[in-house]
Formats: C-alpha cells, structure tokens, sequence
C-alpha cells in the first residue's frame, strides 16, 4: 500500500463532465458555511484527517471542503459537483440531504436528546430494536445498540469469547479471521484486520488468540484460480486450522461476507453454508461483518440473505443510518442471548442507541423498504459492472471486474494472461484520483479502484459513473509506459 495518503479509509477520487447542472454556493449559502480563505487554510493546519499522510495532503492540493449534498453528489466550496462513488466511506445509502431523515432526526433531538442504555431506555432505540429483528434473518432477534460499527466489533468479539466461558469451556479464545480482511480501527478491530493492511504497524503487537486464514479470491486463489472450477479449498483452510488448534480452543470465526476494503471479493454460492456446517459441527460461533454490506448494499437486505447462512454474530453499523448520525449493533441468534442474559457484562458506550441516531436509523430503513433500494442495488449494481466490461473489454491493464450489488471493483494487472498484479506508483494512484475528480467522480482509488455509489444512484447516474471510470483506467494504460 502507498506511504502516502491511500489507505483502507480514504483514497483521493475525482469529478465528472456528465455532472451538467452544477449549483454554485451563494452568497448567503456561503457566510452560513462559512466558506473562506481563512477556514481553507486552518482546514490544513488544524483539523486531523483520518488515514492520510498529513503532508501528503496537503502537497496534493489539500482535502476537499464539502459544503452540500443531494442524491449521489456533493458539492465543494468552488460549486463543483462530485458523483460519490464512495458512499462517504461505504455509509451513505439512501442519499445526501433528505429532509425526511433531517426532521426524524430533529424531532427527536426536540423530544428527548440523551438516554442511556443502561438502565433506561428511549422508546426509539426500542422501536430499532424490534424493526431491526423484523428484517434480520433467521432468530437474530437481540439487538445490543453501540456508537459505531468499530464498537460493535470489540462488542462481537467480547460476547463470542464470553458466550463460551459462561458454558463453561473457558479454553476457547481463539478467533479465526480471514486474509483481506478489514475489521475497524480499534485496537480488537485492527489485531483481526490482515496484518498486510498495516493497521497496527509501529503500534504494538495485535491481540492475542488471532488467527488467518486464506480468503474466497477466485480470480487469484492460491488453491483454484487456475483449474475449471472453485474447488472451496478456502473454506477447508478454515477447517484446518480449526483442526490445527483443536476445535476446543476455538470461540469464533469472523468474516466479512463480501470484504469492501479487501477487494469486493465476491464468495462462491457454496462458501458460506459451508462455513456455516463446519462451525455448527464443532460447536464454534460463526460472526459476519456486515458492517459494510449491510442495509441493501449488495442487493439483499444483508449479504449473509444471498446464502441463506445465518451467522451467531451479525456486526452492524454504516448504512444503517445512511450516514446521517453513528451508530452501530451487534445483532445475536436467541441461544447467545439466552446464555448471556444472567451475567453482568461490564461492556458499554456513552453514546450506544442515541435516540436522535435511532431516529435516523428508523428513517434509513424505512425508505430502504418503501422505495425498494435493495432492488434498485441490485439493478444498477449490474448495470455498473456491465457497463465497465464493455468499456473495458479491450483495455490489457483490467484483469477483473466483479462486484454484488453496488460494490464494484477493477483490478489492475500488468498481463492478462500472468495476472501479475498492476504495481501503482503513488504518482499513478495520485494521477488517477485527480483525472476521476476532473471528471466528477469521487471513488476509492488505488488497486482494485473500487466503486461504491449510494443506493439511490439513478440510470443516468450509473451511465455517467461508467464513463467517467472507464476513461480514467483507460487514461491510466495509455500513459503507464511513460510513467513507470
């Protein structure tokens, strides 16, 4: 990964000239942002930016400034609109600057600010609670309400862990996670990230008890890619190194059902219920990360429903509330909760189950319902990868592309036929971002370039996306022999 500002967070991304109508920022618009000279400059000197190299930034022209939202676009403070194709970071579903959501969100500020989750309760994070184990599958019917998807898998780990001590088989600690894996930040999230991700590098030693395990990665499986069909060695690793440990020191395996991050790899049909039988035959819990997935992002209410393999754990966050407010959960299967329900778990957060962060949450979801945007994912997802095929089809430099739903990625090769992975310069990437930002487009770039729109993203929109794309990769192939 470049030393510079690419990260599993944040890559720099562009802007599009299908973007035709581009609302400027009036006057009045612009003293209540206050967007000015001054607040650009401390912009740079004041304000830390997440998974940046800070210098880098601001050699690169600096951060953005966003000043508004509407559908899939934003606008900055010189009145350039930008297609998001990074759902903020894979948070924002139903669309930017929905009243609806604004006046749940304000009506419930009005109503009642604050309540703790601990001996209290406000009536929306109850009214959640039960909407969210309406859609969830299976009996994943307990809810525990947190302030991010990052707590909610400290909070996952906590409970896989606690769920064996309380029945009393107090040698299973160990978690097994996967290759391409990307967990959070915590420090429990970062120590079940791949190592290779560097989330804990020049920190400290991760966690103890952890695990990996190869990933489902069909276009360069190290057990498959080469023969006619996937042949679920990846799902025996899991077996084996369950074996390898002993299944009676094993508490849980942890997997993201598609990894964003990791590369928008897509499992074979047969890799989660398999998953699913071999945790079920030694007694281990099976947790998914649906942190990123979840809420329609794949084109089912959650990616574990395209399986129909319901996990112990599901950890969400993200686009449960549109990226109006934070909020995250861990949703548990009814035994869990059953056997957790007499024990003090000394666990929890100032903020888990805000109400005015419920609110929004009731709100995401019921548009997710009522306009069918798990359909629409579904839809214009495929229509995003077929587009980039045919854009595509004769560009040497893209081995893949593949995706569910609205999680498309590109991969970049050196040669077709080799697969050798295309090795980007940070000058490269850089070029990249830059040429998609000039053509209204912001997505995460670096290899694979990974779209992620949000589920709102209209036919046009998709067009636009696919154009702006593709002529940034084949931008990128014509000028690599003079850049490298």
């Amino acid at each position: 990964m470049p030393a510079r500002c690419l990260d599993v967070f944040s890559y720099m991304s562009g802007q599009h000239p299908a973007c035709r109508e581009r609302p400027g920022i009036d006057a009045r618009t612009e003293n209540h942002l206050g967007v000015t000279p001054e607040r650009n400059r401390l912009m740079s000197s004041s304000l830390w930016f997440q998974g940046q190299v800070q210098a880098a930034l601001r050699q690169a022209g600096g951060p953005l400034l966003l000043v508004r939202g509407e559908g899939s676009r934003v606008w900055d403070d010189r009145g350039r609109a930008y297609l998001d194709a990074r759902s903020g970071v894979w948070a924002v579903t139903v669309g930017y600057g929905r009243p609806d959501v604004a006046a749940a969100v304000h009506d419930q500020l009005r109503r009642l600010s604050f309540a703790p989750l601990t001996d209290a309760a406000s009536p929306v994070a109850v009214d959640l609670a039960a909407r969210l184990a309406a859609v969830l599958p299976g009996d994943l019917t307990m809810v525990a309400l947190v302030p991010t998807g990052s707590e909610a898998v400290d909070t996952a780990l906590k409970f896989a862990r606690l769920y064996h001590y309380a029945g009393g088989r107090r040698r299973r600690r160990i978690v097994i996670s996967r290759e391409y894996a990307t967990h959070g930040s915590t420090y429990a999230g970062a120590s079940l990230s791949d190592p290779d991700r560097g989330l804990l590098r020049g920190i400290g030693a991760p966690i103890s008890g952890i695990r990996f395990v190869p990933a489902p990665y069909r276009y360069r499986c190290r057990f498959c890619a080469d023969g006619p069909a996937c042949t679920l060695a990846c799902a025996g690793a899991v077996e084996e190194a369950i074996a390898r440990e002993g299944p009676d020191r094993v508490a849980a395996v942890i997997a993201e059902p598609v990894p964003g991050p990791g590369g928008v790899l897509v499992p074979p049909d047969e890799y989660w219920p398999r998953l699913r039988a071999i945790c079920d035959r030694d007694g281990i819990l099976l947790v998914a990360d649906e942190v990123i997935t979840g809420f329609g992002r794949t084109g089912r209410w959650f990616a574990s429903d395209h399986w129909q393999a319901v996990p112990d754990l599901m950890i969400l966050g993200k686009g449960m509330t549109g990226g109006y407010q934070t909020l995250g959960a861990v949703a548990m299967r009814r035994h869990i909760a059953e056997r957790l329900d007499r024990r003090l778990i000394p666990h929890g957060f100032t903020y888990s189950g805000h109400p005015a962060a419920c609110a929004a949450a009731l709100a995401c979801l019921r548009i997710v319902d009522e306009e069918g945007l798990t359909v629409r994912a579904a839809t214009e997802g495929a229509r995003l990868r077929e587009g980039l095929r045919r854009a595509l089809a004769a560009c040497p430099i893209v081995g893949e592309i593949r995706g569910l739903g609205l999680m498309v990625a590109v991969e970049l090769v050196e040669d077709r036929g080799t697969r050798t992975p295309l090795r980007l310069k940070a000058r490269d990437l850089d070029r990249v971002a830059q040429d998609l930002r000039d053509r209204g487009v912001l997505a995460f770039v670096d290899n694979p370039v990974i779209l992620a729109p949000p589920l709102v993203i209209t036919e046009r929109e998709t067009d636009d996306l696919v154009e702006a794309a593709a002529a940034a990769v084949l931008a990128l192939g014509a000028r690599l022999p003079a850049a490298r």
